[in-house]
C-alpha cells in the first residue's frame, strides 16, 4: 500500500454553502424550489448547472469579488491541502461547480490543488458552461472512478461530499466524512461515514492511521 489519498467535492463540502446555488439566489437567477428539486437522485448536476446559468448576466469581476466577500471555506481546508502537499498525500477535487467561482476562491486561500470544475464562459446573454473532464460520463460515475483510480494504484482513499451525486465516490472510499444531504444518504444506505465538521479531524485520521 503507498499510504493515503483524498478525493472531495467542492461546493458545500470546501465551501460551506454551495457557491453555485447561493450566486444564483443573491443575484435572483434562481429561487429554492428550483434548486432544491436540482438535489433529487434522478437530476445530473452538470445538467443544472448548464441550464441554470444559461441566463445568469454575471461579469468574472462580479462572481470575484462575490466570492472574496461572501464565500467562507470550511474549517481546516488550507491546513488539510498544505498537510498533503507536504506529506505527499494526493489530493484532488472533482466538481460540477465552475473555474469562474472556484479560482478565485483558490486565490483568497493561497492553494493549489489538482482540480476538475466545469469552464466557464461569460457571454452577452449569461454564462455558457461546459464539462470537457467527463466526456462521456456523468458527473457521479466520474467522482468515483477518481476514487477507483487512486484506489488501483494502490492508495487508501479518504473522500469529502456533501451531494447525492456523491454517493457513488463515498461507497467506493476507504473513509468518508460526509455533510448535509450525504451523511443522511450514506446513513440510510448503511455506508459508513463521519460527520464533515472540519477538515481537521482528517489531518489527524490520516497521520493515525499511517
Amino acid at each position: 500500500m503507498k499510504g493515503w489519498a483524498a478525493v472531495s467535492d467542492f461546493d458545500g463540502t470546501i465551501t460551506l454553502r454551495d457557491v453555485g446555488d447561493h450566486l444564483l439566489l443573491h443575484y435572483g437567477f434562481s429561487d429554492k424550489k428550483t434548486i432544491e428539486a436540482s438535489y433529487s437522485l434522478k437530476v445530473r448536476v452538470e445538467d443544472f448547472m448548464k441550464r441554470a446559468f444559461s441566463g445568469a448576466t454575471l461579469s468574472e469581476e462580479v462572481i470575484a469579488s462575490f466570492v472574496r466577500k461572501k464565500v467562507r471555506a470550511r474549517p481546516g481546508f488550507r491546513d488539510f491541502a498544505l498537510f498533503c502537499e507536504a506529506a505527499g498525500v494526493p489530493f484532488e477535487i472533482a466538481s460540477g461547480g465552475v473555474d469562474l467561482y472556484a479560482d478565485p476562491f483558490f486565490k483568497k486561500h493561497g492553494v493549489k490543488v489538482r482540480s476538475f470544475f466545469g469552464k466557464a464562459k461569460v457571454l452577452r446573454t449569461g454564462i455558457r458552461i461546459s464539462y470537457p473532464f467527463l466526456k462521456s460520463t456523468d458527473l457521479s460515475s466520474f467522482k468515483a472512478s477518481r476514487v477507483s483510480r487512486l484506489k488501483n494504484a494502490g492508495y487508501r482513499v479518504v473522500f469529502f461530499g456533501d451531494g447525492p451525486n456523491d454517493l457513488k465516490a463515498a461507497a467506493l472510499a476507504d473513509k468518508v466524512y460526509a455533510a448535509g444531504r450525504l451523511l443522511k444518504l450514506c446513513r440510510e444506505r448503511g455506508i459508513e461515514a463521519s460527520p464533515l465538521a472540519s477538515f481537521t479531524r482528517a489531518v489527524n485520521f490520516i497521520k493515525r492511521n499511517s
